[in-house]
């Protein structure tokens, strides 16, 4: 016997030119709905409601010599009803059948527009920086460092969660258009030691890192706020990692149109080679990432002033164990020694979390008048290689923390471009979503679906 409500989902497909919707199963017998029983069926917004009555003008069918009733809807009051949505959800009371769009139709089709943003993973915020100037206005952030956390909140007028993910009251998250995520990426990443300075074991899947369930979370948050558009950065190691396959599934499974690339920022104009996993999933169409292009600069173009940096410069003798160490990376032939750049360069390193920290791996700059003589690149010419606005603030106390944030953020120009692009696109639900109405669907649907209305 089947218990009531029964609701399963069912697709709109087509016969005879007109769309048809077609239910059969003994479960229409237990709700009453048998062979030769008469039916009235009233198309309304977005809703088809098939009800038992005495002198309906339609009539239940069957299958297997009237052993399966089968309700056959062809008609092109569908398309009036449903718009392009073509899974519904099947609602079965005694004497009763409610057709409405599927929950992630629904979701799909009443996503959030109204031009803000939200950043999850934020660090310092330079995601939310590009978001920004791609005309999107920061609404929340959520990010568990609280010194990363106050860089954010110097910069960008947003409701801050200090907070782990885990601890995160959902039910508080402001409504956003845009959500950008910078998942931590130690699970995905080529280092070869944990934070806590063990060497990995490269036996285990990245997915046994600590840290990789932060994926599992995003998806949390992610189906939670129903944002239009979804950013995703991450290792480039991401995309191809088990964890990477899953958030692109869920985020089909979900409605969304996923796009997913690993970009180095030198394809895109910018001299620096910080490579990323790069997930955008959106509810348009013709979604178009930015043309690459030839960067027009050299490292000549973000040199700071030179008169005020010759303390900075150092030689073998005063740092004997660089130079050393760069003679050992040369001599295995590992590429961990430090590249050196001129003027002419036109392509820098990844600037790691810890480069002003001094690290023997990280570029130097050679000096313009000496030679065998080096720096570090200044904080300055960090901003200036990650495209950061001159009036971004950074931490006015410590320098390792302000290139711990631009080492772990994104270039801002090429991300900028990225969203830009989706602000362009056109809603594929457009139809739908224009004409919803403020009525709810009936309570016996799926919790948070709307109700729709057509013209």
């Amino acid at each position: 016997m089947t218990t009531f409500p029964r609701i399963s989902t069912t697709t709109i497909g087509r016969h005879k030119d007109a769309p048809r919707v077609w239910l059969e199963g003994r479960y229409l017998l237990d709700a009453g709905f048998g062979p030769t029983n008469r039916i009235e069926v009233e198309f309304t917004k977005a809703q088809v409601v098939i009800r038992l009555a005495k002198d309906g003008p339609r009539v239940v069918s069957s299958k297997r010599q009237g052993q399966i009733p089968v309700l056959d809807l062809n008609s092109a009051a569908l398309t009036e009803a449903f718009g392009p949505i073509t899974t519904l959800q099947v609602h079965i009371a005694v004497g009763e059948i409610t057709l409405t769009p599927s929950h992630t139709d629904s979701l799909r089709a009443t996503r959030c527009r109204n031009g803000k943003e939200g950043s999850i993973f934020s660090g310092g915020g330079l995601l939310s920086e590009a978001a920004r100037l791609a005309g999107y206005q920061p609404a929340f952030a959520i990010e568990v460092n609280p010194q990363y956390a106050d860089i954010y909140e110097k910069n960008h007028d947003a409701q801050m969660f200090n907070l782990s993910v885990e601890n995160t009251p959902l039910d508080q998250l402001p409504p956003v258009e845009l959500l950008t995520l910078g998942i931590p990426c130690e699970p995905y990443s080529t280092a070869r030691t944990t934070k806590d300075g063990a060497k990995r074991d490269r036996s285990l899947p990245a997915e046994a890192h600590p840290l990789s369930d932060l994926t599992i979370w995003a998806a949390l948050l992610i189906h939670k706020l129903n944002a239009a558009t979804v950013v995703i950065e991450q290792a480039p190691g991401y995309l191809t990692s088990g964890a990477g396959y899953m958030m692109q599934h869920f985020l089909k499974r979900a409605g969304y149109t996923v796009e997913a690339r690993v970009l180095d920022p030198r394809d895109f104009g910018e001299i620096t080679g910080r490579r990323r996993s790069v997930i955008v999933a959106h509810s348009g169409s013709n979604f178009q990432w930015p043309q690459p292009s030839r960067a027009t600069h050299t490292f000549a173009h973000i040199r700071d002033d030179e008169s005020t940096l010759q303390d900075q410069y150092f030689t073998p003798d005063t740092k004997p164990w660089l130079v050393n160490h760069w003679n050992t990376q040369i001599a295995k032939g590992n590429g961990f020694a430090s590249a050196q750049l001129s003027d002419e360069s036109t392509s820098v390193p990844c600037i790691s979390k810890r480069y002003m920290a001094g690290q023997g791996t990280g570029a130097v700059v050679e000096s313009t008048t000496r030679e065998n003589c080096w720096r570090w690149l200044t904080l300055n010419e960090i901003r200036k290689l990650h495209r950061i606005p001159d009036s971004y603030q950074l931490s006015d106390t410590s320098k390792t923390l302000s290139g711990e944030v631009i080492g772990q953020g994104v270039i801002v120009s090429l991300f900028q471009k990225i969203i830009e692009a989706t602000r362009t696109l056109g809603n594929v639900q457009s139809h739908f979503h224009s004409a919803i109405g403020a009525q709810s669907l009936p309570r016996s649907s799926t919790p948070s679906q709307l109700g729709f209305s057509f013209s």
